[in-house]
Formats: C-alpha cells, structure tokens, sequence
C-alpha cells in the first residue's frame, strides 16, 4: 500500500476514535438534564404521588400532569400542622381548621415544605422552562467523569425566590445519575452546602438518595465545591436521611 493510503486510513481512524471519545461532550445541557432525569425516573414522575418522612416530619408530593400538591404535616404544641402548597395557592391547618397567616409566615412555612420536597425529587423539575441552566466545565471527582451543570431561577409569579440562588448538580457521564449538589444560600447571613449521595434506592422506578451535607468554613463559591470536597477542605455537617419512602404511581391517584 502506498504510503497515502497509509497516511489516510490513520488519518480516519484517529478522527473515529477522536469522535467516539467526544461524543458524549457533544450533549447539550438540555440533554444532561433529560438523561439525568429518564435515569432517575423518568414519565414516572409526571403522575405519581410519594410519601416520606424526614426529620419527625411526614412528606406528601402528588403530581397529576402538570398539577402539583406538596405537603408537610407534623404535631405542635398547638395540635396537628398541615401545610400544604400547591399550584394555585399554600394554606396551613391546625387540626384540620386553616388558619390566617401573614405574608412572611407564609413564605417561611411555604418554603420550608417545598425545599425538603424539591431535593427529595431531585433531579425532578430540572427541566422546568423558568430554570436558568448552563453546562460548566466538565470534572473528574474520585475518579469518575462528571458534567457539571449551573441552575439559578428567576422571578416566578412576581416574587424573587432567593433563599437559595445558585445550584450546581455533577452528573455522572455514563450512568446519568445526580451524584453531588451544590448550592448557595441568602437567609441568615449566607452560606453554601455541598451534598454528596449515598444509600441510592429504587421505589417503583424512581430513584432516592440520601446525602452527607457539607459546609466549608471560608469565602467559597458553590460552583467550586468540587475542588474543596476533592481536597477535604469541607465540614460534613449533617446528614439528609429520607425515610419510609412510599410511591404510587397512577394516572389518577386519589
């Protein structure tokens, strides 16, 4: 064979394994978010209702095709609390009797039952069109290949929803699973967390996770929590345990 030829068939094969080896940075973050969400559950989530308890408290999310119904019920000193948010309005009960509540309790109570419901379901809602989302550069944490995709909201029904501002998910490039999370904060005087997955579970198809909450003790961005857990910079300061987990899944659960 003649030296050209040689020179052409190792000029295509270096281009195909070229191409084999960045296929996967060819994705979109449209797409990340999409394959992180079909391997953690998929149409599943579109109509599904899950239960959970966390921290004494009993959680219950029913989705119905767009509609939602979140709900966080406990006992208080002053009898059984439920509240619960939904796509149209929040209320809190008292021992099935609601109660009239200020503008700031409202937001408190409301943002303390969606936030727990939002990271259970995680990566759930992702894909929302009111989310702000880029694909920041790829890393390797222990090891293993991550895309790493930044998340901030904007103004949702006139109100700012800033007690927490920027979110960065890594995504494992093979399996698509959300293995580590990140995110800032405003409410009493700022901070960051960083979340790292462990016991994943399957409940009906969909996927949970629990997580070691991390902290770091200095002037951190979020987006950059990566390297501080890579060089153990960071304070483990809680663990996120989701217990009793129940699914239904149903077109039309009651």
């Amino acid at each position: 064979m003649k030296k050209s030829g040689i020179h052409y068939l190792l000029a295509i094969t270096l281009l195909s394994i070229y191409s084999c080896g960045q296929k996967s940075e060819e994705l979109t973050v449209d797409q990340v978010i999409e394959k992180a969400v079909d391997a953690h559950g998929g149409d599943r989530y579109d109509n599904m209702e899950v239960q959970f308890d966390f921290r004494n408290r009993h959680y219950r999310a029913k989705i119905t095709n767009g509609e939602y119904v979140y709900e966080r019920t406990f006992q208080s000193e002053n009898g059984w609390v439920t509240d619960i948010w939904s796509n149209k309005k929040f209320k809190r009960m008292i021992d099935e009797k609601e109660i009239h509540l200020d503008r700031e309790s409202m937001q408190t109570y409301r943002t303390a039952t969606n936030s727990v419901i939002y990271f259970a379901l995680l990566p759930f809602n992702l894909d929302d069109p009111v989310v702000n989302r880029q694909l920041m550069r790829s890393v390797e944490i222990k090891g293993e290949p991550y895309y790493k995709v930044e998340i901030t909201y904007g103004e949702m029904g006139g109100e700012k929803e800033d007690f927490e501002n920027v979110y960065v998910y890594w995504i494992h490039k093979e399996r698509f699973t959300m293995d580590y999370l990140a995110y800032s904060f405003n409410i009493n005087g700022g901070g960051v967390r960083f979340r790292e997955a462990y016991n994943a579970r399957e409940v009906e198809g969909i996927r949970f996770q629990d997580y070691r909450n991390y902290t770091i003790d200095e002037d951190y961005p979020a987006q950059e929590l990566d390297y501080a857990y890579t060089t153990d910079k960071l304070r483990l300061v809680s663990d996120i345990k989701l217990e009793n987990v129940k699914v239904e899944l149903n077109n039309q659960v009651d």
